[in-house]
Parts: C-alpha cells; structure tokens; sequence
C-alpha cells in the first residue's frame, strides 16, 4: 500500500510543478543551460516510470504488460502538456516537453529492471 502512496504522492508533485507558472522557479540570471527544462522533463518522467513498476510489480510483469506504463507516460505527460497550453498558467505547450516525458520512460523502465533484479537476488 505504502508503494502506490508514494506513487500517487509523486504524482501530485508533477501535476504542481507542470502547472505553476514557470515564473514560480528559482532560475538562475541569464538561465541554466539550453534545455535544462527538457532534462528536467526526462528525469521527473524517469521516476514516474520507476515508482509506477514499485507500485505495481505484478500487474506490468511479463513481455507484454511491462511497456503499459509507456503508455501511461504518453498519456499522462500529454495531458500535462494540453494543460500547460490551455491553462492560464504562463507555461506553454510543447511538442518537444512531450518527446523528453516520453524518453524518460526508458531510463525509468532499465532502472526498474536493475532494481528487481538486485532485489530478486537478495531475497535468494
């Protein structure tokens, strides 16, 4: 039960960071780098992958079922993204956003996938 808590807590997290106005972040004068907000993108849909196979191990086992949550993340980073554009949140749409949410399915996916492999051995 604590695993889909901390799931649906990150969640949350996402959902308030992908809308609050970008003008609410603590950017550096003169920015961070060129698509840092794309890195960030990557990296918070890397955990969304990761924390949604911790949640529900058995549910996304097997060949088939283990790319399911791709398509959640397509969903979901999708639907964050028509909210940025439709909102009046000073944030915009982008189709790029969309393509880094989407890659850091894999990194999240590869990280799960170590993860239960370590896990699976110590319980032997």
């Amino acid at each position: 039960m604590y695993r889909k808590i901390i799931f649906f807590t990150y969640v949350i997290v996402i959902t308030g960071l992908s809308l609050l106005p970008s003008s609410s972040f603590p950017i550096p004068r003169g920015g961070l780098f060129t698509h840092a907000d794309k890195v960030a993108h990557f990296g918070m849909y890397a955990v969304f992958t990761f924390l949604l196979f911790y949640a529900w191990p058995l549910k996304f086992s097997g060949k088939a079922r283990q790319f399911l949550p791709l398509l959640y993340v397509i969903i979901w980073g999708t639907f964050m993204e028509i909210l940025q554009g439709a909102g009046g949140y000073g944030r915009n749409f982008s189709h790029f956003d969309i393509l880094a949410n989407i890659l850091g399915f894999f990194p999240g996916w590869l990280a799960w996938k170590q993860f239960s492999k370590l896990t699976r051995q110590e319980s032997n």
